[in-house]
């Protein structure tokens, strides 16, 4: 119900709100924020239980249908009920607590923090109430009521209404932060927001406390100045007026001519306020807008949010103007359509230069596979000197090899050889990964750590090769021969209803994560805790039994990422542990007895059916399917090797960053390199001008290689006016309302019955296909997770149809065609 600073990251949206959420992300980042905690969105929940004014909004909210007038009518009853009703006991007892943690009656403001994920604060801009100068519980749990009544205010009731929002999707956090006595405050851009320029930061800043400054009830001085602490530009602002703590509340009092006169700010605070500025930029990779204020020579940040006002710009050069030149004209021929549609499953975003590298060591195999075979493709996709990605639209050719390529299709369609080849590698690879857990990556040389990353590209290439030329590759050659086997049983069967119970790493993931909710559900006080979102580390320190459940499932399957195909960008359970919980939430909620996951399918039953149907031959063709299911193991297995490979390559770089730059941030620093580049650099032992130059420039190019790499998709996609094209994952039809998940933050806005609409999935996301009718994605193809876990739940899926995530919203009537491949608006 509570949380110190300390306790929340800038992903706890849903639960502190967007400015508790920045708080707690800067208090861990070691930026001096002044202390506090947050009541969280559940605590108003509970307050409105406790009150039985959940069950009156729901009703009244069912009454108003939607119209404007009656809506206020009844906010106006709901802000009256929530003034007067009583916190819970407990709640009421943790407030009092950690209020006077701070200090004896100590002076704090209480501010309101809207928690929808996708209403940024500057959407709720004067929504939501801030009361500053709070002393004494009585005066505090007031304000907090005042707060939670501030998101039923007119303004916000209308916005929402017209914005297409559901009443009731919003909660609200309540931040309680000490006071900052200030006799100097205001806010710091860390770009200058009038020219765009990305080395200049503007200041403002007045006399007393900040609210003067933010409100605009004063013209305060502004400051221009360069990151390396050079004073560019000083206005003298009239600072007419600052405001001061009165006996209640806050008070606005005349400022002294002389000091009207005057700058605000001397030389050594402008000095440290660049520092801080620097420091909160570095961290968020972003430009940001800073809420500061001084005190006894120290200062304190109040706050700081994204900045919204700056336009998509490179100097004054518009991103998107930019990046239409990269692509205008292009024409991609439709097979390499076909393939890169499932390609952009594994790659969603624009990568960084080493990240594409460590791609394209995966991707180049299968078109140096085929170059053996005769065929020439371009490598796709390509990208430039200055890191920015998009597809060729070069044609495929043949050379000489052609005269190979029988000899080479016969060898892959050899089901035999590929089994006892794949049997081989398996060994060799999963024995070389076992090595590499044992090396210590924090006390390597540079020699040592250069050596790794030549070895580790190599062994990924070599993994990649093997996993395209003989699993992969006889599995799709064979396709239309068991999909021609198995529509014998049943004409709507494909080849891919042979992976029926098999236990590939996505289905074991999958059912130890299933496993694991079973297991927490004899434990009471563990599910609550688990339901209610309380972090992976408190869980792992306070529940010996979550310790052990957790502890064998990070044995098992900890090196599984969000993304496989990037190497740097990604991140493992080991690594981000809270998206177990992320997982375990939705399962948690649902029925106990929905716990054993599969949809009547029996393998076993069908194999019994292919018996009778295919008699003497049965033998032969249940051979060639043990041989088909092992290969789709291998596929899985060998991805999760190179995963595990990913995760020692990230502790590498780390290391080799720190001792080329002084820090572990790679992302800014040597990611913007090239493989060979960086290994050039190992050898020298430093950075030279034209490295530095190299990661300068491509990270100032890298916001227009996402706009690149956004406008390269469209190549991809097409759209025939209200129907969307794809691939069909999985057969059937179905219609219903579309619910748009764009992360396993958005789990919780999934009800049963509605159709699941995103970018991709993966093992994550298994627990929505138990309530989804159907699934659409932007990406994929037939071998996507998507397609793999829809047909194993019997629902229909459409993927690969592009833009199904921009064109449709929350609540639109949609059918989905899983038999033809293509989705209609209703």
């Amino acid at each position: 119900m509570i949380l110190n600073f300390n306790e929340i990251k800038k992903e706890d949206v849903l639960i502190a709100g967007g400015k508790g959420a920045n708080l707690g992300e800067m208090t861990s980042a070691k930026i001096n924020v002044p202390r506090g905690f947050v009541i969280t969105a559940d605590a108003y929940r509970d307050f409105l239980k406790e009150n039985s004014i959940d069950i009156f909004i729901e009703n009244e909210i069912k009454k108003s249908r939607n119209d404007e007038k009656a809506l206020l009518n009844a906010a106006d009853d709901f802000r009256t009920k929530i003034k007067s009703g009583k916190f819970p006991t407990l709640l009421e007892n943790a407030i009092r607590e950690k209020y006077f943690n701070l200090g004896d009656n100590v002076r704090v403001a209480v501010r309101s923090s809207a928690t929808a994920e996708d209403l940024p604060d500057a959407s709720f801009a004067g929504q939501q109430e801030t009361y500053l100068n709070v002393r004494g519980l009585d005066d505090v749990l007031e304000k907090v009521r005042s707060c939670y009544a501030s998101l039923w205010g007119n303004r916000a009731v209308s916005y929402r209404l017209h914005q297409g929002y559901g009443q009731s999707s919003v909660s609200i956090a309540v931040i309680i932060q000490e006071m900052v006595e200030s006799e100097k405050a205001g806010v710091l851009f860390t770009v200058n927001p009038v020219s765009k320029k990305e080395n200049e930061m503007q200041i403002n800043a007045s006399y007393g406390l900040g609210e003067s400054v933010v409100s605009g009830r004063v013209t305060a001085d502004s400051y221009i100045v360069d990151k390396n602490g050079e004073i560019i530009e000083v206005a003298i602002g009239s600072k007419e007026t600052q405001i001061i703590y009165g006996e209640k509340n806050t008070v606005e009092v005349k400022v002294d001519d002389n000091d009207r006169k005057k700058r605000a700010l001397n030389d050594t605070e402008i000095s440290e306020l660049i520092k801080s500025g620097l420091k909160i930029e570095k961290h968020y990779k972003m430009p940001m807008d800073i809420e500061w204020a001084i005190k006894d020579d120290e200062v304190y940040i109040l706050q700081a949010r994204a900045i919204t006002t700056l336009k998509n710009s490179v100097g004054d050069i518009d991103l998107n103007t930019l990046a239409n030149k990269y692509t205008k004209g292009k024409k991609i021929n439709k097979s390499t359509r076909e393939v890169m549609s499932f390609f952009l499953e594994k790659m969603p975003f624009a990568h960084r230069a080493l990240d594409f590298d460590y791609l394209a060591a995966i991707n180049d195999q299968k078109v140096n596979i085929l170059l053996e075979g005769g065929i020439v493709l371009p490598r796709n996709p390509i990208i430039d000197d200055d890191g920015i990605q998009t597809f060729s639209d070069a044609g495929k050719r043949i050379n000489k090899n052609i005269f190979k390529f029988f000899k080479i299709l016969k060898s892959m369609k050899d089901f035999n050889g590929c089994y006892h080849k794949c049997k081989d590698f398996m060994k060799i690879y999963e024995s070389k990964i076992e090595k590499i857990k044992h090396l210590n990556f924090e006390n390597m040389t540079l020699e040592e750590y250069k050596n790794f990353m030549e070895e580790s590209y190599i062994l990924l290439q070599k993994l990649a090769y093997d996993r395209f030329k003989y699993a992969l590759f006889p599995s799709v050659l064979n396709d239309k021969k068991f999909t021609k086997i198995i529509k014998k049983v049943n004409a709507n069967y494909s080849s891919f209803d042979f992976y029926w119970n098999l236990d590939n790493k996505t289905s074991v993931v999958t059912n130890d994560i299933y496993e694991m909710a079973c297991e927490i559900r004899k434990n009471e006080s563990l599910k609550r805790a688990v339901i209610s979102g309380e972090s992976y580390k408190i869980l792992y320190e306070n529940y010996d039994d979550f310790r052990d459940i957790t502890n064998k499932f990070m044995r098992d399957n900890g090196f599984k990422s969000d993304y496989n195909c990037y190497c740097l960008s990604a991140k493992t359970f080991i690594e981000d542990p809270d998206r177990l919980i992320n997982i375990l939430r939705p399962i948690l909620n649902t029925d106990e007895n929905s716990d054993e996951i599969k949809q009547g399918k029996d393998f076993s039953k069908l194999m019994i059916r292919l018996k009778e149907i295919y008699g003497n031959k049965y033998q032969d063709i249940e051979k060639q399917i043990e041989y088909f299911r092992y290969f789709h193991v291998v596929r899985e297995e060998s991805q999760y090797i190179w995963e595990t490979l990913f995760y020692y390559v990230r502790q590498c770089v780390k290391r080799i960053n720190y001792i080329l730059l002084g820090s572990e941030d790679y992302e800014v620093g040597i990611a913007n390199l090239f493989h060979k580049e960086l290994l050039e650099v190992m050898n020298r032992g430093s950075l030279n001008e034209s490295d530095k130059e190299k990661i300068n420039r491509r990270n100032e190019k890298f916001p227009l290689a996402i706009k690149v790499w956004d406008a390269s998709k469209l190549l991809i996609f097409e759209t025939n006016g209200d129907v969307l094209k794809g691939v069909s994952g999985s057969a059937g039809i179905a219609a219903g309302k579309v619910c748009i998940i764009n992360s396993p933050k958005e789990f919780y806005k999934m009800q049963k019955g509605d159709i699941l609409v995103c970018h991709l999935t993966d093992p994550e996301w298994t627990p929505l296909f138990k309530l989804a009718s159907a699934v659409v994605a932007d990406t994929g193809a037939a071998l996507s997770h998507a397609a793999i876990v829809a047909r194993e739940f019997n629902i229909p899926a459409v993927l690969g149809v592009g833009f199904a995530t921009t064109k449709y919203k929350d609540g639109d009537m949609i059918q989905v065609d899983g038999n033809k491949g293509v989705v209609r608006g209703l």
